[in-house]
């Protein structure tokens, strides 16, 4: 102890930090006194024996009262530098008070027994007693209310004395809060320690990777020297194994572990070696009884007393020291699992375009989700390889103890289990590997599908894509059958493996354990105690499965992340990036690019120059703008030699898919650089094709971490035209974006990121064709405010890739790329006079341009204030259509037709993920119960049964075998008895192999499924509003963490609560019956049970649930950051987004680890409750009438109690973990509770059914015409939110063109929506049917609810048709332009219904066949081409512009009367929207076709204008006749254009 003390002394001196709080007076000094004093006396006792003073003057007593005396001398130092630097009671200090006041009590009392010449001795130990006894109370005294502990923000944990750490009653505030109300975020927040924190985590981790990184490396790169010249084959390159290195890492832990571990064995075998010396007593008195009145050999009651409570502390101990061990090795999952994650993150913000390629998000978030978290749930499965050998062994000595030779029985039945055990093991591993893979794809599929969920729905795809999820997931629960199959028939031998060896020991002993090989003598000591040791034994046997199972499934879930963290990094050195621009030479250009060769696919080997690689068709996984090229091992950009000179503005254009976004991508270290040289000087902010919006306030998302600095703000937001959006927003700049941007539209998604990129203030500005996404006017805005020579951004340096020409002649410089190459660059005139390509381009495709006198006015109509007044938002909280970005300076003068909304500051778009209250539902446990099935739940039910009557079977053939041999009647033979417990063992495997096969096999495959198809039917089947307001992380947690909590854990707990259960009612059954005495105390120990359990499960329910909501906005960060991986890179923002994922992940570790302090407060609280129940039983023996117990019955009834309190605790943990674990049906009944969109299929009873039947009789499948008739039309986005069409009215005749312009927020592309009914008629029934916001609109006074109108096709009424009815007869080109990872005839077709020659046509006519035909195989098992090639997620393998004509040969291949165009051409040059045009304008011409364009150029030959204002239409009219008004909107719109 003065060991410990003097190092715990010299640690804190020199690695201690002052907390400067002060000291607690009333604690400190009255503990410096009792410890200084107590050493005092024991020094001058020791100093009085010296001089012979005292009588006992023994050597030893003399040291042992100076070491005693040094030892509370030195505590004094130790308790000033404890204050010091400590806000808790010193651990070794409590420690000492703990040993030697019972020690010195014991000596005293020794002294007082003893004669009185000792009395100055024992008057000095007995005032030395109640000065430390004093001072044990005072250092003990909870400290919360203290100054100092009140002060600091140190964890609860960190804050309690060592008894109150390892009993857990340092939470007891927690738990009492929890009964008086719902325990929330708050309640949980600061438990926490800094050791479990992700910086910290990730930090050991790191040290540790590296070091197997770079010995890997050393190893590999010394065999390579080895075999040099030597001929022979290369070895197999070794990889850092993260398994081996997170052992490596724990290994500082392993003493702690180790001593918790051997101290929980030896006081859990302490007991039954209690209980044996127990029986022996009762036995004694039984004898002593039987001879008739000779008492002279039988123990004293305190002898009895004495086992008795021995077995008590037993039991507590081993509750203390078991909870104690597992809270520390959840502490040590939980910081690898904190680190792993973080390293996941960092690892997918480094990845190489080749790694990209290969991890899909699903995938990365699949890593994160599962894959680290097994580290949470495994740790305490390792730890069991510690303690199991250790348990066994005891185990094992003590039953050779017992029944001598005959154990050995037991040992070799158990060494004949371990191949079976090995062979096992290996076998899950194959299959766990495959699960997980499968798990991945579903997750991966059911991702990209919730991403484009709206581009689904618009082409009605929703049956086609749950088909694909479902087959996959028949995939997975068909190995996950097979993985039951294997575990019911191995649980013959591992379920049952207690009882196979109880019969095999004890059938070796009855038959030759005796002397001399002789039948042994079963006596109750002998049976009891050896079924009690069996049983103690049954569960580090079982756990062996348990270790083996989760040790498997942690090695493969660590094989995982292994490979994906010892994938490619991006190489730092390809790109030279200077951000001190004050480094350059004043002749350097800020970017210089010299003879550069880049690439999607990493550099070609020598193999490959002798033979064709297959294409890498991926590339950025993570970019959130696409390069546009598919990649083979060939140049994507070749022998690039390029300057750009500070402050200048280069336009770099191209026809589709030429390289121009790869440019870009380059310049930013995004691609394989295969030679030349990139320099760059200065800051880089980066504008992707695809605008990267995050689920924050609109301010946040242009500050980007950034300092707020007014003027800057307001001056930006002006010149990116943003100012008059934001006035009308609910809560102006504070008002909440929603993932991906959705509450804005394409255009000002834009706007926003132009801002965020100016905000910044970077020295180069890498623009990758924003101007795409904007119409004329906010085109011309932006230029003149923001991009052009005059604007904002003008004394940077700008690279502005661009498919429009009409500023060209205003850039620097021209840079015109063709197949990868630079084929031209000059100034605009220098080109116009080469007369080459550019000079072809420009003559072809240009408009007249206006005359500067025009042009100056116009941009004298922008005066600063952005796009206009009425450029604005139409959503003022939600879903706003994406690509509503055409608006114009109204003209001076104009009224406002629409007065800008209130402010409102809580405008929030996402709402927070709410917990329930309250105890888990009932129909929450039906509908589990529902998906499993009764009849499941009722057959285990049986088969536990049975497996327990066969169980008291054993006992009670047992206690009669006995009794019959104390009877001295004669017994049956041998064999019978054998024979009986032979049948009762065989019976009882039977009855586990059932029990296993019904839960494993059949009741969790079927819950699995029922559960997994309705939230994936119902999910799919929401209305868009709800994803409009769901952050997608948020929905993926169902899919897979809840979703992995139903197909793993759910089982597991409920068949460990029944089985328990059973166990616990069956042996108090026994125990009742045996001791009918224990019947008197069984009510209170029910009633304590049960207000235990119900004080526990409000904690553990909340704790659960709070656990569960904090998962989620770990997974939406990360997806949000895998979309914009490139931005962040590009602007070198990674610290920031590495420590916004740290504080989510330490978030979720604070409520995980509060949720398992809750669960190990309830074990030590059960297995005190379960030390009782063996106190009372004891007592009840030991306190009886002597002669009245037999020690036959008592040894059953005991062994039965051994059972009890080993089961109750686990019984208690597993039925509340199964309620816990039903939180994830609970959340996700949350979702399939919610309101769907209408019935996909139109009533057949209904008018329209009938009249759509009819027709199809006839032959003239509706519609056959294409008249689109708009009445009075009004809807809105969501219940509570203003209209964004009111009373619309026009006729779209058949086969007519319609071209659809206006404002921002006029309401176009609600337009679109409105027709395919993704948004319904306002206050129609079909939009309250599906609403989920329980909002109620709010009128003003005098203000009448607007009636919906309606929208009618060939004059049927579509309100009144199912879903798919009318979406299949409608096809669209959208704006944003999806394709899904798959074959390109899967993303053209992806019900099948098509032939091959269908879909070249199709291709052919949207100009994409030839490069579809020159699209090389990507299998290696050479599968072809073409259409089978295979798409990256998101089809990130294709540009934005080939994405769109993929688009367009969907539209051409869906046969219909309809056809919309929403922006359709935005995103290509001008000579495909040429093509695109022509193709439309041939193969549409018998259609209705509407076209919402920002190019007027695109809808001066429609037939009809329609011209939308605020929701209204304010013309309507052919447009030669617009044109010639010049007061109408269209006649400014194409004025600004230049089409006038």
């Amino acid at each position: 102890m003065m060991v410990w003390m003097s190092i715990r002394v010299m640690f804190l001196f020199k690695t201690g930090a002052p907390h400067n709080l002060g000291r607690t007076a009333w604690i400190y000094w009255p503990t410096q006194v009792a410890m200084g004093s107590t050493g005092l006396l024991s020094i001058i006792l020791a100093s009085l024996m010296q001089r012979r003073v005292l009588s006992n003057q023994s050597p030893a007593a003399t040291i042992g009262y100076s070491l005693f005396g040094c030892l509370w001398l030195l505590s004094l130092l130790c308790n000033a530098q404890e204050h010091k630097y400590r806000v808790r009671s010193s651990t070794v200090i409590f420690v000492s008070y703990v040993v030697f006041v019972p020690v010195l009590a014991v000596h005293t009392r020794t002294l007082l027994m003893l004669s009185s010449d000792n009395t100055l001795e024992l008057s000095l130990n007995t005032t030395m007693l109640g000065l430390l006894a004093f001072g044990f109370v005072v250092e003990a005294w909870p400290r919360g209310s203290t100054v100092v502990q009140r002060s600091s923000h140190l964890p609860a944990y960190d804050k309690a004395n060592v008894f109150m750490q390892i009993s857990f009653f340092f939470w007891q505030p927690v738990l009492s809060l929890s009964v008086k109300r719902t325990l929330t975020q708050d309640d949980l927040a600061g438990t926490l320690p800094y050791d479990i924190s992700t910086s910290y985590s990730y930090e050991r981790f790191e040290y540790f990777w590296k070091r197997a990184v770079n010995r890997a490396k050393s190893v590999n790169e010394r065999n390579r020297r080895k075999l040099q010249g030597s001929g022979r084959a290369e070895k197999k390159e070794i990889t850092p194994s993260l398994f081996r290195m997170a052992l490596r890492s724990l290994l500082v832990y392993l003493p702690a572990l180790f001593f918790f571990r051997l101290a929980r064995v030896l006081a859990a075998f302490s007991v039954p070696a209690i209980l044996s010396s127990f029986l022996a007593y009762l036995q004694s008195i039984q004898a002593s009884e039987t001879i008739g009145g000779d008492k002279t050999n039988e123990p004293s009651l305190a002898y009895g007393l004495l086992l008795v409570f021995g077995m008590f502390l037993g039991s507590f101990m081993t509750a203390i020291l078991t909870y104690s061990s597992r809270q520390h090795c959840i502490k040590i999952g939980m910081q690898i699992r904190a680190a792993l994650i973080s390293a996941v993150y960092r690892k997918a913000l480094c990845l190489s375009a080749g790694s990209r390629g290969q991890s899909t998000t699903g995938e990365i978030t699949n890593l994160m989700a599962t894959d680290a978290d097994k580290w949470g749930d495994c740790i305490i499965y390792l730890n069991m390889w510690l303690s199991v050998p250790m348990e066994i062994s005891v185990g094992l000595w003590l039953l050779f103890r017992l029944l001598g030779w005959s154990a050995w029985a037991g040992i070799l039945t158990m060494l004949a289990l371990t191949p079976l055990q090995v062979w096992r093991a290996k076998y899950f591993g194959k299959i766990e590997s495959k699960n997980l893979a499968k798990m991945d794809d579903r997750i991966r599929l059911t991702t990209e599908v919730l991403t484009a969920i709206k581009v689904v729905k618009l082409y009605c795809w929703e049956s086609a894509f749950m088909d694909k999820i479902l087959a996959i997931r028949e995939e997975g629960l068909a190995i996950a059958r097979h993985m039951g199959v294997i575990f019911a028939i191995m649980s013959i031998l591992f379920a049952s493996s207690t009882l196979i060896i109880c019969l095999a020991t004890l059938s070796v002993y009855a038959t030759w354990g005796g002397p001399g090989f002789t039948p042994g003598e079963l006596t109750p000591q002998t049976v009891f105690v050896s079924m009690t040791l069996f049983a103690m034994l049954r569960v580090p046997i079982s756990s062996m499965t348990e270790a083996t199972t989760n040790t498997v499934s942690l090695l493969v879930a660590c094989k995982r992340l292994q490979t994906f963290l010892l994938r490619e990094e991006v190489d730092p050195s390809d790109i030279i990036r200077e951000p001190d621009v004050t480094l350059r030479h004043a002749s350097e250009p800020m970017i210089v690019m010299e003879n550069a060769t880049f690439s999607w696919s990493s550099p070609p080997t020598s193999n490959d120059n002798e033979e064709q690689e297959e294409d890498d068709e991926t590339t950025e996984l993570l970019n959130s703008s696409s390069s546009g090229e598919v990649h083979s091992h060939k140049a994507t950009l070749d022998n690039i030699t390029l300057a750009f000179d500070k402050g200048t503005l280069v336009a770099v254009v191209g026809r589709v898919g030429q390289g121009k976004s790869s440019l870009v991508s380059a310049i930013i270290g995004e691609m394989y650089k295969w030679g030349g040289h990139v320099k760059t000087f200065g800051r880089i902010a980066y504008v992707p094709q695809q605008a990267w919006i995050l689920n924050a306030t609109l301010k946040d998302n242009i500050l980007f971490g950034k300092p707020y600095d007014q003027e800057k703000y307001q001056r930006i937001i002006t010149a990116c035209g943003l100012l008059p959006d934001i006035e009308m927003l609910p809560a102006g700049s504070e008002t909440e974006i929603g993932e991906r941007g959705i509450n804005l539209s394409g255009g000002q998604k834009q706007r926003v990121s132009l801002a965020r990129s100016a905000y910044d203030d970077a020295d180069i500005y890498l623009l990758d064709d924003p101007l795409s996404a904007v119409d004329a006017h906010v085109d011309q805005h932006l230029w003149n405010e923001l991009i052009g020579p005059q604007g904002l951004l003008s004394s940077k340096t700008r690279i502005l890739v661009t498919h429009g020409i009409h500023h060209l002649r205003d850039v620097d410089k021209v840079v015109v790329l063709k197949d990868g190459k630079v084929v031209e660059q000059g100034h605009y005139e220098e080109l116009m006079g080469a007369r080459l390509a550019f000079y072809q381009l420009i003559c072809e495709y240009s408009v007249p341009h206006r005359s500067s006198s025009s042009a100056s006015s116009i941009a004298a109509s922008s005066d600063g204030s952005g796009t206009g007044e009425d450029d604005t938002i139409t959503d003022h909280e939600g879903s706003n259509s994406q690509g509503d970005d055409t608006g114009t300076k109204k003209a001076p003068g104009e009224p406002s037709k629409k007065s800008p909304a209130k402010k409102d500051t809580n405008a929030k778009l996402i709402a927070a993920e709410k917990a329930k209250a309250g105890r888990i539902d009932l129909n929450v446990v039906k509908a589990y119960g529902s998906a499993f099935s009764y009849a499941n739940m009722t057959a285990m039910i049986v088969f536990l049964l049975l497996a327990q009557v066969c169980l008291i079977g054993v006992n009670l053939w047992l206690k009669h075998w006995i009794n019959l041999g104390e009877q001295d009647k004669e017994r049956p033979s041998l064999r019978f008895f054998l024979s009986i417990f032979a049948l009762l063992t065989v019976l009882y495997s039977l009855a586990n192999v059932g029990v296993i096969w019904i839960a494993f096999v059949v009741g969790r495959i079927r819950a699995s499924r029922v559960l997994h198809k309705n939230l994936l039917s119902r999910v799919m089947r929401l209305p868009c509003a709800f994803f409009d307001t769901t952050p997608l992380g948020r929905v993926l947690n169902r899919f897979s963490s809840d979703m992995h909590s139903i197909d793993e854990r759910i089982t597991w707990k409920l068949s460990d609560s029944l089985a328990q259960a059973s166990n616990i009612l069956s042996s108090l059954i026994v125990m009742a019956v045996v001791m009918p005495q224990f019947l008197l105390a069984l009510p209170f120990f029910l009633l304590a049970f049960y207000f235990l359990l119900m004080y526990y499960i409000n904690s553990s329910r909340d704790g659960k649930r709070i656990f569960t909501i904090t998962k989620s906005p770990i997974f939406q960060h990360f997806t949000e950051t895998l979309g914009g991986v490139s931005t962040i890179r590009a602007m070198r923002l990674e610290d920031r987004f590495i420590e916004a994922n740290a504080v989510r992940s330490d978030v979720h570790s604070n409520a995980y680890l509060a949720y398992g302090y809750t669960i190990q407060w309830m074990g030590v609280q059960t297995q005190l409750l379960s030390a009782s129940i063996i106190l009372v039983a004891s007592l009840c023996f030991v306190l009886a009438p002597r002669g009245s117990v037999d020690a036959s019955a008592a040894g059953l009834a005991m062994s039965f109690a051994m059972t009890i309190a080993q089961g109750l605790g686990f019984f208690v943990r597993s039925t509340c973990d199964m309620q816990n674990q039903l939180i994830a049906v609970e959340r996700i009944m949350e979702l399939t509770e919610l309101n769907t969109e209408a019935a996909l299929r139109t009533e057949p009873d209904s008018l329209t059914g009938r009249a759509l039947e009819n027709q199809r009789r006839e032959g003239r499948p509706w519609p056959q015409k294409g008249e689109i008739v708009f009445e009075n039309y009004s809807t809105r986005y969501r219940e509570g939110l203003d209209l964004v069409l009111r009373n619309v009215s026009f006729t779209a005749e058949a086969g007519k063109r319609v071209g659809i312009v206006g404002r921002t927020g006029a309401g176009k592309s609600s337009l679109t929506l409105a027709l395919f009914r993704m948004i319904e008629a306002a206050n129609s029934p079909p939009a309250r049917a599906c609403d989920n916001t329980g909002r109620v609109t709010e009128y003003e006074d005098g203000e009448e609810e607007e009636t919906g109108g309606k929208i009618t096709i060939d004059g049927l009424d579509i309100s009144q048709m199912g879903l798919a009815d009318l979406r299949e007869q409608l096809a669209i080109i959208p704006q944003e332009p999806v394709l899904f990872a798959g074959t390109v005839r899967e993303n053209l077709d992806p019900f099948g219904q098509i032939d091959d020659a269908a879909l070249w046509q199709a291709l052919e006519r949207a100009h994409l066949k030839d490069f579809i035909l020159s699209l090389n195989p990507t299998g290696e098992d050479g599968g072809e081409g073409g259409l089978s090639f295979r798409v990256a997620q998101q089809g990130e393998n294709f540009s934005v512009g080939q994405r769109s004509l993929l688009c367009l040969a969907r539209a051409l291949l869906r046969k219909t009367k309809v056809l919309i165009l929403d922006e359709a051409t935005s995103a290509v040059d001008v000579e495909t929207d040429e093509l695109i045009q022509q193709t439309i304008r041939k193969e549409f011409a018998d259609r209705t076709v509407l076209t919402i364009a920002h190019r007027i150029k695109t809808v001066m030959d429609s037939d009809k204008i329609l011209v939308l204002d605020h929701g209204s239409v304010v013309e309507y009219d052919a447009p030669s006749a617009l044109v010639q008004r010049p007061e109408s909107l269209f006649y400014k719109l194409a004025q600004q254009a230049g089409e006038l």
